[in-house]
């Protein structure tokens, strides 16, 4: 009986404990700025920055991920009508001055999705 009484209480602690957890990481998520690179030279990549982005996205659950390209912000990522949106345009060339627009950003975490060819401070670069 002890044994069980025990076990109760040791369950009692962990699915509390979890739920403190659960509730904190909930109502303080961490932003994500995500910038994808859409040159023109980037267009045969974009498959495979759409299956990333699509897998990061699925493994963010308690961030918000907010997402732009090289030209425009575009918003939560969970707010886009689709990810297409993303890839509507490829044109010109990406320079680490097309960051400018973000050096405002609170985000904790700053990750480009580019071909590696620019390596910005305090960004994480993901190349393909």
């Amino acid at each position: 009986m002890k044994f069980i009484k025990v076990f109760a209480l040791f369950l009692v602690l962990h699915l509390a404990a979890w739920a403190g957890a659960h509730w904190y990481l909930d109502q303080n998520r961490t932003e994500v700025l995500l910038v994808v690179d859409t040159s023109y030279s980037m267009k045969p990549k974009f498959p495979e920055m759409t299956d990333w982005i699509q897998n990061f996205n699925e493994s963010a659950r308690y961030k918000i991920v907010t997402v732009g390209t090289d030209k425009a912000q575009l918003g939560v990522l969970s707010e886009l009508k689709s990810n297409s949106v993303i890839f509507r345009t490829a044109f010109g060339r990406m320079t680490a001055e097309s960051l400018d627009q973000y050096r405002g950003s609170q985000a904790k975490e700053k990750i480009l999705l580019s071909d590696g060819s620019i390596s910005p401070d305090g960004w994480k670069v993901v190349s393909f």
